[in-house]
């Protein structure tokens, strides 16, 4: 064999040295900061008497029609842990005027999404704050709507929600 293929040869990678070389790097990359990790929001409400526990969010947007511009919030408390029945997620939703401070925020509308059915919810009191780091924390309550397997919602508490 001349020495010029010996050497190219030599100096090629194999498979599994390849592979090892990506998956360092690759864990070098994915190490996470704890200091960075995001904040969780927490939750809970009673529903018809029974404690329900949540991980909140919040999920902000805008949007502009005729001249008038308006931000929304939404804040989703998934149940946890989800029921067997499936996801359950109470949303309540909020919204202001363009460039008004977060306090400006008001409640427009409350629904729980369970067991395959959406049931709406009439306010019956909530207040919202946003401090300075740029999440959400809150307390609600609401009366049904209408004709749904559920009738009160107390208690109704979230905090450090972020979009």
């Amino acid at each position: 064999m001349p020495v010029h293929c010996f050497m190219k040869l030599r100096f090629l990678p194999t498979p599994l040295l390849a592979a090892s070389l990506l998956l360092t790097t690759f864990g070098c990359a994915k190490k996470d900061d704890p200091a960075a990790a995001p904040v969780t929001g927490t939750g809970s409400y009673k529903l018809d008497n029974t404690t329900i526990t949540c991980q909140a969010k919040a999920l902000t947007s805008s949007a502009s029609s005729g001249g008038l511009t308006y931000d929304y919030l939404e804040v989703d408390l998934t149940t946890t842990p989800q029921p067997a029945s499936g996801a359950e997620i109470l949303k309540l939703y909020f919204f202001k005027p363009g460039g008004q401070p977060a306090n400006a925020f008001t409640l427009r509308e409350i629904t729980l999404d369970t067991k395959g059915g959406t049931y709406p919810f009439a306010n019956d009191v909530t207040t919202l704050t946003s401090p300075s780091t740029g999440t959400f924390s809150g307390t609600f309550s609401a009366t049904a709507s209408g004709t749904v397997p559920y009738r009160t919602i107390t208690a109704g508490v979230f905090t450090n929600a972020r979009p």
